[in-house]
């Protein structure tokens, strides 16, 4: 009896060791706590890039210049005559002190007396002096009558002559002008006179002066 006791409890714990054994073991849960940190990615760590040694570039070619050559001076125009006379071309550059500006002229050596064209003459007396009032290069002037010249042809029309202040080079003269109507200056013999001679193929020789 005993036996079969024995034998009888033995099944039984076989039976509960065989279904212990069938069923799954629960699977645990991942424990959370809160929010969920999102995970930051780490940024590569950059490695400076390795020195290179410097490369050597080849030094160009220097192609030596052509020497120019060495321009000759130019020849100083000559002004001046040996003896010391300025040498005045067939037209020159005159500053005159009525007109306040420099004037193109001719130069004549033919003519005797230096001529000046005006406009505009009016003869008055002033202190019981003969006076003439005329335009010279756009410029109003009143100057005594030197003198006057007689018409040609016995013409009773007088010519007035009056002194003004010509500027030319290293010329400052206080010459005499026949007054005629009309434009255009002519400095004659009186004005060039045992001071300059003329060189008819050369222009404006001395420079402006004032």
């Amino acid at each position: 009896m005993r036996t079969l006791a024995t034998c009888f409890v033995a099944l039984i714990l076989a039976g509960c060791a065989q279904q212990t054994a069938r069923e799954p073991l629960p699977t645990p849960e991942p424990e959370t706590s809160g929010e969920v940190k999102p995970v930051e990615p780490t940024a590569p760590e950059l490695k400076e890039p390795e020195a290179q040694p410097p490369v050597l570039q080849p030094e160009p070619e220097v192609t030596p210049e052509p020497k120019q050559p060495t321009p000759e001076p130019k020849p100083v125009p000559v002004t001046k005559t040996q003896d010391g006379k300025l040498i005045l071309g067939a037209e020159e550059w005159v500053w005159l002190d009525p007109a306040k500006k420099h004037v193109k002229v001719k130069v004549d050596s033919e003519v005797k007396l230096s001529t000046i064209g005006v406009t505009d003459i009016q003869e008055f007396e002033r202190d019981g002096n003969d006076w003439i009032k005329f335009k010279a290069s756009g410029q109003s002037v009143e100057l005594p009558v030197e003198r006057w010249l007689k018409g040609k042809n016995g013409s009773k029309d007088r010519q007035a002559v009056v002194k003004l202040r010509a500027k030319l080079g290293e010329l400052n003269e206080l010459t005499e002008f026949a007054l005629t109507a009309g434009k255009g200056i002519v400095l004659g013999i009186n004005f060039i006179r045992d001071v300059a001679i003329v060189d008819g193929t050369r222009k404006y020789v001395q420079p402006k002066s004032k």
